[in-house]
């Protein structure tokens, strides 16, 4: 099942968000990527972006002892497939963010309450849109487009 689409990182893209942290939390989040959609249907399925690498800009950054995360800027290419909605308000856009690292217990969907403060400078990183897939006794990204009729 694709369980989410988005921007991920890896390498030393990683190692540079986690070097930007000013507090690591207990759990470090070694699968950073900034969510577009969870659980997207046929028609939310990007494939004609897929494994594509793009430019983001961290420009904010929050910990509330919870959540380590930074807010995100990317191109005006990608905002049309940015559709990660509030599920307690379906008509606004959740602001595109990244989990860094996380105290015990705590849930990565929570960074989207950060209060982010900006940077003194924005950070350039360089990800690619893919899928994390979830399946009966694995996990993984996958950067090859996804069969429509299998989203679930």
């Amino acid at each position: 099942m694709l369980s989410y689409e988005g921007i991920f990182f890896e390498a030393d893209m990683v190692d540079l968000i986690h070097s930007l942290e000013t507090e690591k939390l207990a759990k470090v989040n070694d699968e950073i990527h900034c969510t577009f959609k969870y659980h997207p249907t046929t028609d939310e399925i990007f494939n004609d972006i897929v494994g594509r690498t793009f430019e983001i800009y961290l420009i904010g950054y929050g910990n509330d002892g919870q959540n380590s995360g930074f807010e995100i800027l990317f191109p005006d290419e990608l905002k049309d497939y940015y559709i990660n909605y509030d599920e307690q308000n379906p008509t606004v856009l959740k602001k595109p963010h990244i989990t860094a690292s996380l105290a015990e217990g705590a849930k990565a969907s929570n960074t989207k309450n950060l209060n982010f403060k900006p940077l003194e400078k924005p950070v350039k990183l360089v990800g690619r849109f893919g899928y994390w897939i979830k399946g009966e006794n694995k996990e993984y990204l996958s950067y090859e487009p996804h069969s429509k009729d299998k989203t679930r």
